[in-house]
């Protein structure tokens, strides 16, 4: 049975993607900063005959990542998708964004993407597979006032291009969304 592994995956775009990963029949490894909210997805999704694991990890807190990630993978599941969903944005002019929020922001939306990468890829490499890193238009675009995120957003889509490059021998694709 295939799975995937989602991060982000308690709300929005990562919990519709887990939910319908889980109706097409895909086992699931879910990453969410809300232990409760994994619990109650576990709990809705693996009614359908999927098995789900979870593991709560806080994106932000680079240390947690490789250990949590671990964790997650001893649990008996590979995945052969993993979608790199979790993510945040700032809203302010650039030159007036505060150090500490400018580190936050590039932690979650670039940094943990190369951590969980870094953890879940060679997992990945003996059957290939595909990583989708979930982006936005403003990895193109520059916007007023969102300046850090448009930033870190490019950085995302050119960290997948060469991603996808390096792992494309062992059968590893890489794509944003």
């Amino acid at each position: 049975m295939p799975s995937v592994l989602i991060t982000g995956a308690s709300r929005g775009i990562g919990h519709a993607a887990a939910k319908a990963f889980a109706e097409a029949g895909w086992d699931l490894l879910l990453v969410s900063r809300s232990e409760a909210a994994l619990q109650s997805l576990q709990s809705e999704l693996s009614a359908g005959g999927v098995r789900v694991a979870y593991q709560a990890i806080d994106l932000t807190d680079s240390a947690a990542i490789a250990p949590g990630i671990n964790d997650l993978l001893n649990q008996g599941l590979r995945p052969s998708v993993l979608i790199n969903n979790a993510g945040a944005a700032w809203t302010g002019d650039l030159l007036g964004m505060p150090l500490e929020r400018w580190d936050w922001l590039i932690q979650l939306n670039l940094t943990s993407v190369f951590q969980v990468c870094s953890a879940v890829v060679p997992a990945m490499r003996p059957a290939g597979g595909l990583v989708i890193n979930v982006s936005s238009h403003a990895a193109r675009n520059a916007f007023p006032g969102w300046g850090a995120y448009c930033t870190v957003k490019a950085a995302l889509a050119s960290f997948t291009r060469c991603l996808g490059e390096e792992e494309r021998a062992h059968g590893i694709r890489a794509c944003t969304l």
